[in-house]
Order: C-alpha cells, then sequence, then structure tokens
C-alpha cells in the first residue's frame, strides 16, 4: 500500500505523546494519521498499532487498554471487520470474523481461565478434549445459526442451531459429563440425550430422549423442557410401552399401554402417570349414575345393556392389574324406538359413566340431526361434521333420527355427512362416543344402507313404548319434581283413562313427551280453575283436583295430546 505521507510525531497538550507514525494533510492542512502508526492514551499508555486510512484505523492492527492486549486483526473505518482475535485478561477469548465491531461471522468463543481450570489435568491427558466453549455462526455479537458448544471439560454438548445465544432451532443435546465411559473420554462426547427441537435452551416442539446407555426412551411433543401432548414411550427392548397424551413428562389424558410384549394392555385415560382405575371414589359416583338410571321408569332393555357395559369395563380394568390384556370393544350405541322413550336422557347418564370408567376424558353430551351435520353445498357438509365432531370429543355424539342422513341412494349429502363421520369414528376411536336413534325399522333400515357404518356398532338397545302403568308413574314423578300433588280420585281417572289408551296401535306414539304435554295441559286447566278465586293458598297451588281431571276429560285431554 502505497500512502502520500510523512513519519512523525504528534503530542497531547500535557507533552505526553499521543501518536507514532504516518501522517498526511488533509484539506484544510492538519495532520491525520495515514500509514502505519501507534495511538498512545494520556498516561502514554499504548492503545492502538497498526494501520490508519485517513485517520481511522484501517487494515491490520492490535488494541491495548491499560497495557493489556484486547484485540488483533483487521480493521475497516475505525470498527473491527473481518478476522481478528479478541482477548479477555490476556487470554483469547473470541478468534473469528467481525463485522461493525461485533462478532459476526464463523467464530470461536473460549471459556475464561478460571472456568476451565478444573479440568486441565483432563485435558492435559486427552489433548482432544481442549476444545472451546462455542464454535460456529454469529450475528451481531451473538450466537446465531449452526454451531456446537463444549461443556467445561471440553465434552461435546450441544450442536444444533442457536438464536441470540440460545439453543433455538433442531440440535442435538448430549449428557452431561460427570462419569464418562472410556469410550466416551476418547471419543470427547457423552451418549445422545435429546435429538429434536429447543426454544431459548429448552427442549420444545417435536423430539426424542435416549438413555445413559443409548437406548430410545421416548419421542414425542415437548413443551419448556418436559414432554407435553402427544408422545411415545419405550421399554429398553424397544418395545412401546404407552402411546398418547402427556403432561409435563408424565402419562395424562388419553393413552394406550403395552406390555413388553407389545400386546395392548389398556386404552383410556391417565391421570398424573397412572391409569384411571376404579377406586372407592370413583365407584361410589358410578354407582350414583347407575341409581339415577334405575330410578327412570321402564326401560329394562337399556338398563340391561348398560349394566353389561359397566361390568364388561370393571372386568377388564381388574384384568390390567394383573397384568392381563384387556379385551378391546367399540362404545358406539344404537338406540331404536319410538319417542319420548328416554334415549336422550339415558344417553347423558351413559356419558358421564363412561368418563369415571375411563372410556371418555369428558362425559359430555352434545346432539345433533341432519340438519346439524348436511350444509347446503357439496363439500361444506364435512365441514359441518368436523365442527360438530370436535364439539363433541370427549364426550358423546348422540344423533336423533340418525336415519334422515340418507334420505335415498342419491342424497349426496347425506353420504358425505356418512363419510365424515365414519373418518371420525376412526380418528378419535378411543375418545368420541357416537349413539344413533331413531324409529326402529328407520333405523335398521340405515344401518343396513351403509356396511361401514354399521360395522362401527354391535350394541343395540331397543326401547319400548311404555305400559299405561309406566306412564302413570311417569305423570306422578313430574307431579313430585314439579312439586304438584293429587289425590285418590284423581288419581283413579288418571289410571283409568291410561289403561283405554291403545298405545301399541297408536302410531309413533310419543311416550314420555305425551305424558309430559298431558301433564301440562292439565296444569293450565289448574291455572285457569285457581285464577277465579279471590285468594289462592299454598295448598291449593300444589293441588291437582278432581274436576281438574275431569274438565281435561270433557275435552278430550287424552285422545287429543298426541
Amino acid at each position: 500500500m502505497t500512502h502520500n505521507h510523512e513519519e512523525k510525531e504528534l503530542f497531547y497538550p500535557s507533552g505526553i505523546i499521543m501518536y507514532r507514525g504516518g501522517v498526511k494533510k488533509n484539506d484544510f492542512g492538519h495532520d491525520i494519521y495515514d500509514g502505519k502508526g501507534s495511538l498512545f492514551d494520556q498516561e502514554g499508555e499504548l492503545l492502538f498499532e497498526g494501520e490508519f486510512v485517513n485517520h481511522m484505523k484501517q487494515g491490520n492492527g492490535i488494541m491495548y487498554l491499560k497495557g493489556q492486549l484486547i484485540y488483533q486483526g483487521e480493521f475497516i473505518q475505525n470498527k473491527k471487520q473481518g478476522h481478528g482475535i479478541l482477548y479477555k485478561d490476556g487470554h483469547i477469548h473470541y478468534e473469528g470474523h467481525f463485522r461493525n465491531d461485533l462478532m459476526d461471522g464463523y467464530g470461536v468463543l473460549y471459556y475464561e481461565e478460571e472456568v476451565i481450570r478444573p479440568y486441565q489435568t483432563l485435558r492435559a491427558q486427552y489433548p482432544h478434549l481442549n476444545q472451546p466453549q462455542y464454535e460456529g455462526d454469529f450475528v451481531h455479537g451473538m450466537k446465531k445459526g449452526k454451531g456446537k458448544q463444549y461443556y467445561p471439560n471440553g465434552f461435546l454438548q450441544y450442536e444444533g442451531d442457536f438464536i441470540w445465544h440460545h439453543m433455538q432451532g433442531a440440535g442435538k443435546l448430549y449428557y452431561p459429563t460427570e462419569s464418562p465411559t472410556a469410550e466416551e473420554l476418547a471419543r470427547g462426547v457423552t451418549n445422545l440425550y435429546y435429538e429434536g427441537h429447543f426454544f431459548e435452551d429448552l427442549k420444545h416442539g417435536k423430539g426424542k430422549v435416549y438413555s445413559r446407555d443409548g437406548i430410545l426412551e421416548a419421542e414425542g411433543q415437548f413443551k419448556e423442557d418436559m414432554m407435553t401432548g402427544q408422545g411415545t414411550l419405550y421399554y429398553a427392548n424397544g418395545q412401546a410401552s404407552y402411546i398418547g397424551d402427556l403432561v409435563q413428562g408424565k402419562k395424562h389424558g388419553r393413552g394406550d399401554y403395552y406390555n413388553e410384549e407389545g400386546k395392548i394392555i389398556y386404552s383410556g385415560e391417565f391421570i398424573n402417570d397412572e391409569r384411571l382405575r376404579i377406586t372407592p371414589e370413583v365407584e361410589q359416583e358410578i354407582a350414583k349414575l347407575q341409581k339415577q338410571l334405575d330410578s327412570l321408569v321402564g326401560l329394562p332393555n337399556a338398563k340391561k345393556e348398560l349394566h353389561n357395559l359397566i361390568n364388561f369395563i370393571k372386568i377388564q380394568s381388574l384384568r390390567v392389574d394383573h397384568g392381563l390384556t384387556s379385551f378391546p370393544i367399540t362404545y358406539h350405541l344404537v338406540f331404536s324406538g319410538n319417542p319420548g322413550t328416554g334415549k336422550t336422557t339415558v344417553a347423558r347418564i351413559i356419558g358421564q359413566i363412561y368418563k369415571h370408567l375411563g372410556v371418555l376424558s369428558s362425559g359430555h353430551f352434545v346432539e345433533t340431526d341432519r340438519a346439524g351435520l348436511v350444509a347446503g353445498y357439496v363439500g361444506q357438509t364435512a365441514l359441518k361434521v368436523q365442527e360438530v365432531v370436535n364439539k363433541a370429543k370427549g364426550g358423546v355424539l348422540f344423533i336423533d333420527e340418525a336415519y334422515s342422513l340418507i334420505n335415498d341412494k342419491q342424497d349426496a349429502f347425506g353420504k358425505e355427512a356418512i363419510d365424515s363421520l365414519l373418518k371420525a369414528m376412526e380418528d378419535l376411536r378411543d375418545d368420541l362416543v357416537i349413539i344413533v336413534a331413531g324409529y326402529t325399522e328407520l333405523i335398521e333400515d340405515f344401518l343396513q344402507s351403509n356396511p361401514g357404518f354399521k360395522s362401527r356398532f354391535n350394541h343395540f338397545v331397543q326401547f319400548d313404548n311404555f305400559s299405561t302403568d309406566e306412564l302413570y308413574d311417569i305423570f306422578a314423578m313430574l307431579c313430585q319434581t314439579n312439586d304438584y300433588q293429587f289425590g285418590e280420585a284423581f288419581a283413579q281417572h288418571m289410571k283409568t283413562q291410561l289403561r283405554h289408551m291403545p298405545i301399541e296401535t297408536i302410531p309413533n306414539f310419543s311416550n314420555g313427551r305425551y305424558i309430559r304435554n298431558l301433564f301440562e295441559k292439565l296444569v293450565t286447566i289448574q291455572s285457569n280453575r285457581l285464577i277465579q278465586q279471590a285468594t289462592i293458598s299454598r295448598e291449593e297451588l300444589m293441588t291437582f283436583e278432581e274436576q281438574d281431571i275431569l274438565q281435561g276429560i270433557a275435552e278430550k285431554l287424552f285422545d287429543n295430546t298426541f
């Protein structure tokens, strides 16, 4: 490099030398640094020696602070830029590329001496362990991009992506090095601990965890350093022990548990690493629900089927306790019969019982029909079904008048709905129960129309019409629930009228709905009578009198309420 300059010394007003080296005159006649030179502070300590261009450090140079070397390398316009070495306390702190005074590009960052001092003997014995703190990419002075990070003893700690000094992105994390094996000492790296995604130095995203011996222990979703979300846990022989939901590393939610031979032992709910067991507390809740079911009038078929299911699930739970395989079955149901026979009520109870038995995660109840599943345009129905299914996930989806989904063989909308439901039953087979309901003959035809749909239902419950005595019992229960009462004369009229009802010959007799409508109309008749009185007592507000039912008979109430 040729400079139009002269060698010169410049001094501070105190007389201490400020600069020695090449200078030239600027346009104003002032001396400016240009060429090789040395710059000093006001105490005479060397600050910089190297090349200047137009009064700025440019080219190779060495920087000092209070007599200690702090940087040597390249400069552009007074800033460290290009390759250089940064020193701290007399030792190399960083070596690599700089841009605008900051570490930027590929470089190597070293530990401070006091950090690695306890490992000097080890590093001397195994020279390949003389590793830095980090080697890789930097941006704006921070680790960003691909790189490797080492433990203070020189073993590899992490290799992968970094963002702003943090392990972030995809990478591999290796086990701490308290007791390295001879093989690990020779390699300079311990066995892989985790391979996957990181966020701010924590395991976050999809990843795999290995044992100290290098055996895969778990893989799945991580959040804030713990497995949270869908995951798989493994036995030492490589067989999956659990597949399902995890929260902070524990089995929690829906999942399948396997023995070491790969047989599924249990499928259902887990809470805090333990499968949902039928504890005395759970047994008590189930007993309450069974009592609620048994207290319903009639419904012998429904009660029997549900008791069978409860007994089956309990026995399967005991089998799991003894390490035996639990036999998986489908819990979807078909309810057939006339309206008003208690199908919806029973479905709600089933959802709660399934929850306590671990079949469903929440047991909530969602009711729908064709209008709730079928859209007005082809392609939109699948989205509508998905929305309803997502709402019902974890509970019971009750489809009333299910046969209306298929009006005829040319019903493209209904076919789309059925296909979408079939997919949902497959995708959510472990946490969704579908109950289809409707008139006996029509529901049979509906199931026959789609073999794929029918094959997923193997529990059929027939809801027969209530007998006249059962209808009377339902009326009595409605009165009790709503704070009404009646005397013997009223009761005899009610029984007589109901016994004259040709229930079996009435098309689509509405059963319980019929009685509820009858009850509401009798309440109206009683209200019309009481409103004529000047004063009304509490007892009168609660009581049906004989004249109320006689009025109803005169108005042909029992014949016109269907």
